[in-house]
Order: C-alpha cells, then structure tokens, then sequence
C-alpha cells in the first residue's frame, strides 16, 4: 500500500514532469510562430506533441498507484468532467490556438500602426502649425492608432521606446533633409523596438495565455485525478479489512485555505472527535479540484460505539465559525444559509456538480 508521503512524492514528481514537457512545448511554439507558422497551426502541432506526453507521464503515475498497468491510451480514454481527457486536450488546443493568434495578430498589427502613424507625420509635416503639441505616447491617447495603444503602448518600455523614437520627427521646423533623416531613423527605431522589446513582449503574453494556462490545467488533472484513484483504490481497501471500524479525514500538510475539506475535517458526527467516521460512511475524497485530504484508520478506536450521525453537526460546525469563513467553507453565502436552513454539508455541494465528482462516502463507491 502507498504511503501519503509517498504519494504526495509522486504527485510532486509527475507536476515537476508535466512542467518540463510544457516549457519544451512552449520553447517549440515560440519558435514556430518566430518562423512564421500560423498561431492557430503552431498550437495545434505542439498540443499533439505534449498529449502524448501528458498520457506517458499519468500513465506511469497511475500505474504506480493502482499497482496495475494502466497504458497511454487508457489514459487518454479517461473521462475528465464528463468527457474523454483525449477530448479535453483537444478542446484547450483549440481554445488556447484562438488566444494566441489572437494575441499575435494584436501585437503585429500594433507595429504596423506605429509605421502608418510615423508615414502619416512624415507626409503631414508641411501641414503642422509650429508650437504643435507632440503626439503623448500612451495607452490612454485616443489620437493614437488602436493596436499600437492596446498591444504595445501598456509595456512601460515600449512605451518610452516609442516616444523617443517618435520624438525627433514632432520637432519643430524641420529642413528636407532633417526631416527624411528623421522619418528613416524613426523607422529604424520601430524596427530595433519590434526585433528586441517587442519579442520579449510577445513572449510573455503568450506564455500568460498559453504556458501558464496550460499549466494551470495539467497540473489541476494530475492532482486532482491521480489523487481521486489513490483515495478511492485507499477506501475500498479500508473497507475490506476487518481490523478497520472508523477512519478519520484529515488535510495534507501545509498552509490551507477554508474550503469544504474544513468542514469534513473538522464536524463531529459520531462523537468519535473532529473528521472520525465510521468507515462506510466516510466521505471519500477528492472534495475539490487540487484537493489532497487522505483517508486513514482509527485503530485505536476499534470496539467504539458510534453515536448515530447528528442531523445538525454540519450546522454546528459552521456556527463555530465566522460568517464570512463559513461562506468561504461551503463556497458562498447561499450555500452557507441552505446548510444552516437543516440541509447537509454534502447535498449543498453536490448541487449543480457533475455528478462524476459528486462527493460520496465509502460505501457508495
């Protein structure tokens, strides 16, 4: 049987695995849209790549919690909110391709309209009356074109880097000469600034929408997923052991935040203490996306007589708290008042889940 320690180990080690495989992923992408693949396409090629990384990586985790071969495929079959995880990566891909190119589009289209802006100065010259305000250099100037206010303009550097760029070309009583020594330097600027701060400018965006979401969402179905298998596979073998009455809930180690596992950790339904339950009726996590309770015998309550479960314990457990923690605990005010109205802890959350991460206690498994 796996430890928690263990456990948590392997969890820690296929996040660490999975992130590798996404910064690799993310290095490619950037790479592909430098050269000039199409957003959408570039995506599309590296979320092929890292779906049969994601599948390698979970595969070796499942099987090392299930102690039983679990394949790629089988992985990639696993249902994640009611649809294939196969399934899932594909719709990320196609959400994630519309955001990027999104995001590129804005930002060439941002050094097209500095180059527009600088041709209109330097043909509208002749027509400016000296003393002329200079063009201000910020996201907020309506004057300014649009994709050079909202893609560029907001980089502080950028933003200086444009201003000095466009300075020289706004001063007044420019000759012939000066003046296309002007247009041609300016035109360079906004080339050194597209090649230089714009590059690290566009990475970081793409990194925001992409890498980190895709971060975010690798990291929320390992956990969450991988952590479900090893506490189910846990419960069903604490219920075949007849040397096991009672279990108790408890939180992993660490800093937490209230959440439902307050609540399933903390009531005492039985009088057997704060998170004890008889082990059938032991709510079995995961509670939450990213939860890590684990599930644990009571030996030393063997021969105890459990109380019958206390219709108000959730109640009481909430009034123990403050108002706004208890909200926090059954995720908001409503929820919160239907609890304290006679309704269980565990009816309120499941309203409106999927049903495949309802939560359910060991005898329902």
């Amino acid at each position: 049987m796996m430890t928690p320690e263990q456990e948590r180990a392997l969890l820690a080690a296929t996040v660490a695995g999975l992130d590798d495989d996404l910064r690799a992923a993310f290095a490619a992408l950037m790479g592909m849209i430098q050269a000039g693949t199409p957003p959408r396409d570039a995506v599309d090629l590296v979320m092929q790549q890292f779906s049969g990384e994601m599948a390698e990586t979970m595969s070796v985790a499942m099987t090392a919690i299930l102690e039983q071969a679990v394949g790629t495929a089988a992985i990639l079959e696993m249902q994640v909110s009611q649809v294939r995880l196969s399934v899932r990566l594909y719709a990320e891909a196609q959400a994630t391709g519309e955001v990027v190119h999104g995001i590129v589009q804005s930002h060439v289209s941002g050094f097209v309209d500095a180059r527009r802006l600088a041709l209109e100065l330097f043909e509208g010259y002749g027509f400016r009356l000296p003393g002329t305000e200079p063009l201000q250099m910020n996201p907020g100037n309506d004057l300014l074109p649009r994709y050079l206010r909202e893609a560029l303009l907001p980089d502080d550097k950028l933003r200086s880097g444009f201003a000095k760029a466009f300075a020289d070309i706004q001063v007044d009583n420019l000759t012939t000469p000066a003046l296309n020594a002007a247009y041609k330097l300016l035109l360079a600027a906004i080339d050194d600034l597209e090649a230089g701060r714009g590059e690290v400018v566009l990475e970081k965006k793409i990194e925001m929408a992409w890498f980190e979401r895709m971060r975010y969402f690798a990291e929320r179905i390992a956990r969450t997923e991988l952590h479900r298998a090893y506490a189910e596979r846990e419960a069903l073998l604490l219920l075949d052991d007849d040397d096991v009455e009672f279990v108790q809930i408890r939180r992993a180690p660490g800093k937490q935040l209230p959440c439902i596992c307050s609540l399933i950790t903390g009531r005492d339904l039985y009088g057997l203490g704060p998170g004890v339950y008889p082990k059938r009726e032991a709510p079995v996590p995961t509670y939450h996306p990213f939860c890590q309770c684990i599930m644990s015998p009571r030996l030393d309550l063997t021969g105890r007589k459990a109380k019958p479960r206390d219709a108000g314990g959730d109640a009481y457990f909430l009034l123990s708290l403050e108002p706004r923690i208890a909200a926090r605990v059954m995720g908001s005010k409503a929820k919160r008042a239907k609890v304290l109205a006679g309704a269980s802890a565990e009816t309120v959350a499941n309203a409106g889940r999927d049903p495949q991460y309802w939560i359910k206690t060991a005898g329902e498994l």
